[in-house]
Protein backbone atom coordinates (compact mmCIF):
# COMPACT_ATOMS: atom_id res chain seq x y z
CA UNK A 1 0.00 0.00 0.00
CA UNK A 2 1.37 3.84 -0.79
CA UNK A 3 0.14 7.15 0.51
CA UNK A 4 -0.32 10.20 -1.04
CA UNK A 5 -0.76 13.82 -0.15
CA UNK A 6 -2.58 16.23 -2.16
CA UNK A 7 -2.90 20.06 -1.07
CA UNK A 8 -6.74 21.00 -0.88
CA UNK A 9 -5.81 24.49 -1.04
CA UNK A 10 -9.02 25.89 -3.60
CA UNK A 11 -11.25 24.09 -1.52
CA UNK A 12 -12.54 26.46 0.49
CA UNK A 13 -15.11 24.77 3.60
CA UNK A 14 -14.98 21.64 5.21
CA UNK A 15 -18.25 20.58 3.52
CA UNK A 16 -16.74 20.30 -0.08
CA UNK A 17 -13.58 18.58 0.83
CA UNK A 18 -15.86 16.07 2.83
CA UNK A 19 -17.47 15.72 -0.44
CA UNK A 20 -14.39 15.15 -2.45
CA UNK A 21 -13.15 12.48 0.27
CA UNK A 22 -16.43 10.49 0.33
CA UNK A 23 -16.48 10.47 -3.60
CA UNK A 24 -12.64 9.43 -3.80
CA UNK A 25 -13.09 6.48 -1.63
CA UNK A 26 -15.29 4.74 -4.08
CA UNK A 27 -12.76 4.29 -6.63
CA UNK A 28 -10.96 1.20 -6.98
CA UNK A 29 -7.68 0.92 -4.98
CA UNK A 30 -8.38 3.50 -2.34
CA UNK A 31 -7.76 1.81 0.93
CA UNK A 32 -8.28 4.89 3.41
CA UNK A 33 -8.87 8.60 2.63
CA UNK A 34 -8.14 11.36 5.87
CA UNK A 35 -8.47 14.88 5.97
CA UNK A 36 -5.56 16.80 7.34
CA UNK A 37 -7.92 19.08 9.43
CA UNK A 38 -6.63 23.17 9.23
CA UNK A 39 -3.37 21.85 6.59
CA UNK A 40 -5.79 22.37 3.29
CA UNK A 41 -4.50 18.51 2.40
CA UNK A 42 -5.97 14.98 2.01
CA UNK A 43 -4.18 11.73 2.91
CA UNK A 44 -4.89 9.01 0.70
CA UNK A 45 -3.73 5.46 1.18
CA UNK A 46 -4.29 3.16 -1.82
CA UNK A 47 -3.26 -0.26 -3.89
CA UNK A 48 -0.58 0.94 -6.23
CA UNK A 49 -1.50 -2.37 -7.79
CA UNK A 50 -5.10 -0.77 -8.85
CA UNK A 51 -4.47 2.62 -9.22
CA UNK A 52 -1.98 5.29 -9.66
CA UNK A 53 -0.99 8.28 -8.24
CA UNK A 54 -1.89 10.59 -11.49
CA UNK A 55 -5.01 8.89 -11.79
CA UNK A 56 -5.59 9.80 -7.94
CA UNK A 57 -4.59 13.34 -8.41
CA UNK A 58 -6.42 13.89 -11.33
CA UNK A 59 -9.33 12.62 -9.46
CA UNK A 60 -9.03 15.14 -6.71
CA UNK A 61 -8.80 17.92 -8.93
CA UNK A 62 -12.31 16.64 -11.37
CA UNK A 63 -14.28 16.39 -8.11
CA UNK A 64 -12.88 19.53 -7.06
CA UNK A 65 -14.10 21.55 -9.87
CA UNK A 66 -17.10 19.50 -9.74
CA UNK A 67 -17.58 21.03 -6.39
CA UNK A 68 -17.46 24.44 -7.50
CA UNK A 69 -20.06 24.14 -10.34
Amino acid sequence: MSMIQLSLNDVACSGCIGKIKKKIKRYDGIEMVKILAGSGKIEINYNEAIIESEEINTAIHKLAVRTFD
